[in-house]
């Protein structure tokens, strides 16, 4: 892979934090800008790929100078109405032009005000070790694992034993070799995860902690750093994934991810629900067995 891709990330991790955040905005609106699809109908030998700074200027009903300015990643603030305007002249998806939102929401904001949650609440704890045969773990903003059920661990691999790699969502996904196993669409799953990532960062762009762990990350996976310079974009929603069972079998699992109210806003629950009762029953088995490893006295080390 391109080194230059990872100084790229790199590059954007660096900066106080209006900097992050109005060079992030900068970086989106030139990308969805450049989008072939954009491209102006009859028009012949275009030198450039999708629309000019200036149609996009005129669209949206702003000076070409201002919009330049964004682009440019100067720390300029945005109404809530220009946002939406320059979102209908770049003709935004609804995940696109609510992540547009959020990043000039940053550069407005200035100082970054996410606090990163380190552990996850007894009450949540308790509603998550509720769910029974369903797989769910507790996440912060940057996708660590703050508390995974029994269930999970069955399904998905103890999330503690490899700190660094086992306790991060994406840094597992990416980095530990057992997850590619277990997810019997890697590609489709880590794409989708990125690029809800992404999504659900906009309003942390402006904070190092935040930006110095994508950084890292594309530095450690060339996969990670080539899915985050594809810039895609997706909210989370109910969706189905394969993985492999307990023993090996694949079962059909019902995902969704959702933020619980009364606890800081960087929290999130993920929940896999089986989607047959196959997968019910093989989720069962193995958390028979998981509590069953756990019962074991282990032996003393010979001497």
């Amino acid at each position: 892979m391109p080194a230059s891709v990872v100084k790229k990330v790199a590059a954007d991790a660096g900066g106080g934090a209006t900097t992050l955040a109005a060079r992030a905005l900068g970086d989106f609106l030139r990308r969805m800008r450049s989008r072939p699809a954009l491209a102006v109908a009859g028009a012949v030998r275009r030198r450039v790929t999708g629309l000019r700074r200036e149609e996009v200027a005129v669209a949206a009903g702003i000076s070409i100078t201002w919009y330049t300015w964004l682009e440019q990643g100067r720390p300029v603030r945005t109404s809530r109405r220009t946002v939406r305007a320059i979102a209908r002249a770049l003709r935004l998806g609804e995940a696109e032009a609510a992540h547009l939102s959020r990043l000039a929401e940053a550069v407005a904001t200035a100082a970054p005000r996410w606090r990163r949650t380190a552990q996850a609440s007894p009450a949540l704890r308790a509603m998550v070790d509720g769910l029974g045969d369903a797989p769910a773990y507790v996440v912060n903003g940057r996708w660590d694992v703050l508390h995974a059920n029994a269930a999970a661990r069955a399904a998905l691999g103890p999330f503690d034993p490899i700190p660094g790699v086992t306790d991060n969502v994406l840094v597992r996904l990416f980095l530990d070799p057992g997850w590619r196993s277990r997810f019997l669409d890697w590609e489709a799953v880590a794409s989708s995860a990125v690029a809800q990532f992404r999504a659900g960062g906009g309003r942390l762009v402006a904070h190092p902690d935040w930006n110095a762990f994508v950084a890292d990350l594309a530095a450690r996976s060339p996969e990670f750093a080539r899915a985050w310079e594809a810039h895609a974009l997706a909210d989370p929603h109910l969706r189905r994934k394969r993985l492999a069972g307990p023993g090996g079998e694949p079962l059909e699992l019902l995902y969704a991810s959702f933020a619980p109210e009364g606890e800081p806003e960087d929290v999130r629950v993920v929940l896999y629900v089986p989607a047959d009762e196959a997968a019910r029953a093989a989720l069962a088995r193995g958390i028979t067995a998981s509590r069953s490893r756990a019962a074991r006295p282990r032996r003393s080390p010979r001497r």
